[in-house]
């Protein structure tokens, strides 16, 4: 079979079963295999057919010379031989990935970049890099097809394109590392509200590592099924996290049991898509804590809780108005404490530090992700950025 070339990519060649390319040492063709379907549990479509597509003479796909757009970014080809809108990735780390980057925006230069956006760097992730990206992309959360509160920083950015091939399927993913976390990501059928361009920067090198902070204060995403409840399946471990008058944070981790019912009142509450925003009663803000749900496999859930905000319950994905029965669920264990001042400087943890003065970590900055910050009493919060 003769090799079938695109515009949109480098010259290559194809591939569609990595096992066949494995001992390439250079250029050649492979065949299509089968199409058949990875179990990922219930699907909503089904796979395409795997079809040819071009590698380099490493054997890992070739990367499309330019995108034509940055938004959104472009996907080469949607999902083959799996039901891509299941998930963003299969759950298995892929047998070979390329990870394409193409900067969009860059503040230093004179002239902004403007479509095409050239390819700047093509990277074969190594084994231990492939398994972080399907930890990653696995369990990325649906998006709910709400808009964020954004940011409005300026700073550089880059869109990644990333290849994965497997045995039997092959799956390409958009993302982009913008200033505010704010893009979405996509493998054509399944569109995540995670930036997790971000997050790719950080394993490829791109980005400094987050440093490890515990279950309070560390950012997540959001989980994979946190569009159809706060507590997602599984037997999550709950830690209830109060920031206090002084600005510290204090975790109260709950047992098994407790755990349980925590995430069964979760599941019991009706709820809707969210913005990730609330507007305040002009109370003190006492009562106010986050239930982080950490789970065996897969990023953890964060979940604000504030009585005095409507709505009470904010989510990654959904919210909810009542908050009474979790409140009351949850002081059993983890009684409210004297809270900072609403009015005082955000630090990068989202706590609020007393008497308008800097947060302990010296910081002041935006809320991580999927840990928006409660406004102000009396201030309605302003409309989330489009994006």
């Amino acid at each position: 079979m003769q090799p079938r070339r695109s515009s949109r990519y480098a010259a290559g060649v194809v591939i569609t079963s990595v096992l066949a390319v494995v001992g390439l040492a250079a250029c050649g063709t492979a065949k299509a295999p089968g199409s058949g379907q990875t179990s990922l549990g219930p699907t909503s479509a089904p796979a395409r057919a795997v079809t040819d597509q071009p590698v380099d003479a490493d054997g890992a796909l070739a990367c499309p010379a330019s995108l034509g757009s940055a938004e959104p970014v472009p996907v080469p080809q949607k999902p083959q031989g799996v039901d891509g809108a299941a998930r963003l990735l299969p759950d298995r780390a892929p047998t070979s990935l390329v990870v394409c980057a193409y900067p969009v925006m860059d503040i230093t230069a004179p002239q902004p970049l403007t479509a095409p956006f050239r390819l700047e760097k093509r990277t074969v992730a190594t084994g231990a890099e492939r398994q972080r990206v399907a930890d990653l992309m696995t369990w990325a959360p649906r998006w709910n097809g709400k808009p964020r509160v954004c940011t409005m920083m300026a700073g550089n950015e880059t869109a990644y394109v990333l290849g994965a091939a497997y045995d039997n399927a092959i799956v390409w993913v958009a993302a982009k590392a913008d200033a505010n976390s704010c893009s979405t990501s996509t493998n054509g059928d399944f569109t995540s509200g995670a930036s997790l361009g971000v997050d790719v920067g950080t394993i490829f090198g791109a980005r400094p590592p987050v440093p490890d902070t515990g279950a309070c204060l560390a950012r997540s995403w959001g989980r994979l099924g946190d569009d159809q409840s706060l507590a997602p399946d599984g037997k999550p471990t709950v830690v209830v996290c109060r920031n206090a008058a002084d600005g510290s944070t204090r975790p109260t981790e709950l047992d098994a049991a407790s755990s349980e019912q925590v995430a069964d009142a979760l599941r019991a509450l009706r709820t809707r898509p969210t913005g990730q925003t609330c507007e305040g009663s002009g109370k003190a803000s006492d009562a106010r804590f986050t239930l982080v749900l950490t789970y065996a496999a897969g990023p953890s859930v964060r979940i604000n809780v504030d009585p005095d905000c409507r709505p009470a319950v904010l989510g990654s994905n959904l919210e909810s108005d009542d908050a009474g029965s979790l409140v009351d669920l949850v002081e059993q264990w983890s009684p409210p404490i004297p809270g900072p001042d609403p009015n005082g400087s955000v630090s990068s943890d989202g706590s609020v530090a007393p008497d308008g003065s800097v947060a302990p970590d010296g910081s002041v900055a935006p809320a991580s992700p999927a840990q928006p910050v409660a406004p102000a009493p009396d201030r309605p919060t302003q409309a989330p950025a489009s994006h």
